[in-house]
């Protein structure tokens, strides 16, 4: 009698079992369903972060799976029209997105970027506002009216749609962003503090350097630069995604330098140590780096040239002390085009 009862209760637990693999299996999402979902979602966080090319990867990677993912198609088209290269290009590819979906938060956020871009802020911050309406984690918007409200001397709302941006996500830009606003109220302990918590950053390491020269801390003005020289010569650093994008420089309200390219970031890097070196009175390791600059051979000399003098000029505007130094390296090594 037991050995019946325990078989029974063998074949109790075997059909059972059975049962139950079975329902799961079939009651469970499908794999593919939840990667292509995946992907969508994730694309759709870079977007609002601005990595476009990340988002890219991550639609096209859903629409290889999924042809017909009608989300994955948007999300491609989106960061295809942020692939163009003029403004008038920009636009045009935006008016189309708008055409068909103008309740889309990223085509407002284009739109929006298109307007602030030719100074039409009247225009641009509707557009940006209604972004944010239709997509609270659109970190992009807001650094986008961070910079409106920038240009127009709202510094208190710059700080409070900038520090909205940081909540969503500690891209350096954004802290790049909140010191600049910091920078334009003259509150340089709060800037320095900015820049110096991002890691792995050299554009911020080269900015925090401009603030200890002012300062005359050239002692650790050297040390940003030192780093960042370091960071821009380290492969696995500059593969980062954020040190992909370009920087962009206002020399004055006519003029915005643009260093693409990593040689022309190397340049400007080397320059700015040189000076910092050529103050400290250690001209032979300025001219090593000076030489360095020049065996990079860029292009776009000039414009490296005029970025650094600008800066230089801002600190003799700051410290009028400092001027016979300043005039004295820029006599020497800017004056010509930087030339192997």
């Amino acid at each position: 009698m037991k050995k019946l009862i325990l078989i029974c209760l063998f074949l109790a637990v075997i059909v059972g079992g059975g049962w139950a693999v079975h329902f799961y299996n079939h009651s469970k999402p499908k794999t593919e369903d939840i990667g292509v979902g995946y992907l969508v979602a994730e694309g759709s966080d870079f977007l609002n972060i601005g990595r476009y090319d990340e988002a890219k990867k991550l639609f096209v990677s859903a629409l290889a799976t999924d042809p017909k993912n009608v989300k994955a198609a948007w999300g491609l088209k989106l960061t295809e029209a942020k692939e163009v290269l003029s403004l008038n290009t920009f636009k045009l590819a935006v008016d189309a997105l708008y055409e068909q979906n103008p309740s889309d938060a990223y085509v407002n956020l284009f739109m929006g970027e298109f307007f602030l871009a030719i100074h039409e802020t009247g225009k641009a911050r509707p557009y940006l506002e209604q972004a944010i309406n239709q997509n609270p984690k659109l970190a992009e918007a807001h650094f986008n009216l961070a910079s409106l409200y920038e240009e127009q001397g709202n510094f208190a709302t710059a700080k409070s749609e900038i520090s909205l941006a940081i909540d969503i996500s500690r891209a350096p830009k954004y802290r790049n962003k909140l010191a600049h606003i910091y920078i334009a109220q003259n509150h340089l302990d709060a800037a320095t503090a900015e820049y110096e918590k991002s890691v792995d950053y050299p554009l911020s390491a080269i900015d925090v350097a401009e603030l200890y020269w002012q300062r005359d801390r050239f002692d650790l003005a050297l040390i940003r630069q030192l780093q960042a020289v370091k960071w821009l010569n380290d492969k696995t650093v500059m593969a980062l995604p954020e040190n992909q994008d370009p920087w962009a420089f206002k020399v004055s309200d006519e003029q915005t330098i643009t260093l693409i390219k990593l040689d022309e970031k190397l340049t400007y890097a080397y320059l700015c140590l040189s000076f910092t070196l050529y103050f400290l009175d250690n001209t032979e390791e300025a001219e090593r780096y000076i030489q360095e600059a020049r065996n990079l051979s860029i292009l776009r000399h000039n414009d490296v040239n005029t970025l650094v003098t600008a800066r230089l000029d801002r600190l003799v505007h700051e410290r009028y002390s400092l001027s016979a130094k300043v005039e004295a390296f820029k006599g020497k090594y800017l004056v010509n085009p930087i030339t192997p």
